[in-house]
Formats: structure tokens, C-alpha cells, sequence
């Protein structure tokens, strides 16, 4: 019989100690279960400079969980900095029809920035939320191809969607190699020196191109 798959949906950058040891704590527990799993802390090439090849190696495992039915592990941070790479794996997520399963909740009584995405892992099996993303995911796969506008700050609820969106698209082009991807308006400075999905967009334009 072979392995269940599990893809640890966890802060990484800006985590605190308590975290890490809760996120290290839950991963140790799969593991000993004899559970493949991905936690991108350890399973990512954090090193990377623009963030493209962290992205194609969560979103590689995840679409490999969902053609063994697998699923998502969360561990939610709802204070602190919010986090963009949480809200685009939950989009992953979402468009290769993963499980998605709220182990945790991080600062639950200090909410910090827009929380769509928590109410939708809340409520993931309301006939609204699913309404919604079925909708959305709909619309992102007839399209073949998506223009993502990008808001370096993530400044309200319109950006996040942003995010979910492009989670929504990237699942599609794990999918279909052909899907394009493309960046639409970018407001804020992509600093040079930090990995971006603004970065990530601009390589899979480039590598579209080559193609």
C-alpha cells in the first residue's frame, strides 16, 4: 500500500519559537506515523533567491498528494506578519481538490491583517465558501490564462483574494503545462534582494517564452 501523502501548511518566515516547535512537534508525529510528508521549513529550498523553485517544489509535492489522494495540514498563524505564501498554497490547495484539515490555530485572539482565508479553511464546507472558490477556480481554468495585479504590502482583502488566485492558477498549471501565468499591474517595490511571487510570476513568464 503505498504512502499517504501530507503537505504541512505552516508560517516559515517571521515564526516564532512556540511555533516552530508546535509545527516541528505535528511533522515529528507524521513521521512516526510513516506519513510522506512536505513541511517547506525543512522540505523547501529556502535559500533560493527569487522563490521560484520553492514554489515549484511545494507546488510539485502537492499536486503528486492530490493524484494520491492526500491532503493539507494546517497550522494557521492568524497575528503576527501575515504570510502570502500561506494564502497561495491554500489556493494550490484548493484547485487540485486537497483535503484541507486545520490542525492548529497561532494567535487566535490578535488578528492581524486581512483573514479571508481563515474563514474559508473555517468554512471550507459551507455552500458559500464553496460556492466561491468553485466560481473563482472555474472562471481561472476556462481562461487558460490569468493576469495576476500584485500589491507588495498584501494592504486588504481585494490583494488577498490576489493570492488565493494565484494559488487557484498555479494548481491549474500543474495540471495543464500549457496554462499561462502572467503579472498584471505591480504597486510597491519588489526589492531586488528578497524572494517574491511578483519574482516567481516573471520566471514562469520567462520560461513560457523559452518554451
Amino acid at each position: 500500500m503505498s504512502k499517504e501523502f501530507v503537505y504541512i501548511i505552516s508560517p516559515v518566515r517571521q515564526v516564532t519559537e512556540e511555533q516552530a516547535a508546535k509545527i516541528a512537534e505535528h511533522a515529528g508525529l507524521l513521521r512516526e506515523q510513516d506519513v510522506r510528508i512536505f513541511n517547506p521549513v525543512e522540505d523547501a529550498p529556502q535559500d533560493d533567491a527569487t522563490g521560484y523553485n520553492i514554489v515549484m517544489a511545494e507546488l510539485g509535492f502537492m499536486y503528486k498528494a492530490a493524484q494520491q489522494g492526500g491532503r493539507v495540514d494546517i497550522l494557521w498563524n492568524v497575528g503576527g506578519k501575515s504570510s502570502e505564501g500561506l494564502r497561495v498554497d491554500v489556493g494550490i490547495a484548493i484547485a487540485l481538490g486537497l483535503k484541507l484539515n486545520l490542525v492548529a490555530v497561532f494567535n487566535d485572539d490578535a488578528p492581524v491583517g486581512p483573514q479571508e482565508t481563515y474563514r474559508i479553511i473555517q468554512n471550507v464546507d459551507t455552500t458559500k465558501s464553496v460556492n466561491k472558490l468553485r466560481g473563482m477556480l472555474r472562471q481561472v481554468e476556462q481562461a487558460g490564462e490569468v493576469v495576476i495585479d500584485w500589491d507588495i504590502e498584501m494592504s486588504g482583502e481585494r490583494q488577498e483574494w490576489q493570492r488565493i488566485r494565484l494559488g487557484l492558477a498555479l494548481g491549474c498549471m500543474a495540471k495543464k503545462p500549457d496554462f499561462k501565468i502572467k503579472l498584471g499591474k505591480l504597486r510597491g517595490i519588489d526589492l531586488p534582494d528578497k524572494k517574491s511571487y511578483p519574482k516567481v510570476i516573471k520566471e514562469i513568464e520567462r520560461r513560457n517564452r523559452a518554451n
